[in-house]
């Protein structure tokens, strides 16, 4: 298993924020790999990160995923994490309320999402993509749901990993998986506290007009899958 972790121009909050939290559960810096945009990139991102691998790779959140997935074997399992992740959350009951709270275990849940996977011969494991327990459940599910990017493990397969989108690629993976291996699991109990929409990553690599590529992405892939 390898955590994979793209960034750009989001060196400080990697530090800060990301692998802090990963430190916490226990994950070894050999089980992680940071990919940058270019070899300036790499000279920002060494000079501040100790001792995990840096790869240089392409600048665009499309290239890059398809990048990862070429850098690594196919069958191989990865988890592919952002860079500005604070916490890890899952869904609990106190006195007759929804609440959420960290997670006990990181690698516990990584191992159980690849588990279920090749249980069901599925390769796309993910959470759910909103911090909001009122909607969260505790079920996990194989139909066909979003699977967010921000945290989401595969068992890699480079066909599905190829990208027509540079935003809402994370939406053409979920289809990708689904179409080809008959289901996503997602665990509906379990997500994420970071911000969407951030300075640096995405928005940098679109000069800062993330927003302009929205409608115009989502309408190719509309256009590629109209029955879904």
């Amino acid at each position: 298993m390898k955590i994979a972790i793209p960034s750009y121009k989001r060196p400080e909050i990697l530090i800060n924020k990301t692998l802090p939290l990963l430190s916490s559960y226990g994950i070894l810096q050999t089980e992680i790999d940071i990919f940058v945009a270019d070899d300036e990139e790499y000279e920002i991102y060494s000079a501040l990160v100790d001792d995990i691998n840096i790869v240089v790779g392409e600048v665009g959140i499309d290239k890059i995923r398809m990048f990862m997935s070429k850098y690594y074997d196919e069958d191989d399992e990865i988890v592919y994490f952002d860079d500005d992740i604070e916490k890890i959350e899952k869904l609990v009951m106190i006195d007759g309320k929804k609440k959420l709270q960290p997670i006990d275990n990181l690698r516990h849940l990584i191992e159980e999402g690849f588990r279920l996977c090749r249980e069901k011969g599925l390769r796309n494991w993910g959470i759910y993509p909103a911090r909001n327990g009122f909607f969260m459940k505790e079920t996990v599910s194989t139909d066909l749901k979003y699977i967010i990017g921000a945290f989401t493990g595969v068992i890699n397969d480079r066909a599905c990993e190829e990208r027509i989108t540079t935003h809402g690629e994370d939406y053409e993976r979920t289809i990708k998986y689904y179409l080809k291996f008959g289901g996503v699991l997602r665990f509906n109990n379990i997500t994420i506290k970071t911000k969407y929409f951030a300075k640096g990553g995405i928005c940098a690599s679109l000069n800062d007009e993330r927003e302009k590529h929205i409608d115009e992405q989502l309408y190719i892939l509309e256009k590629q899958y109209p029955d879904l």
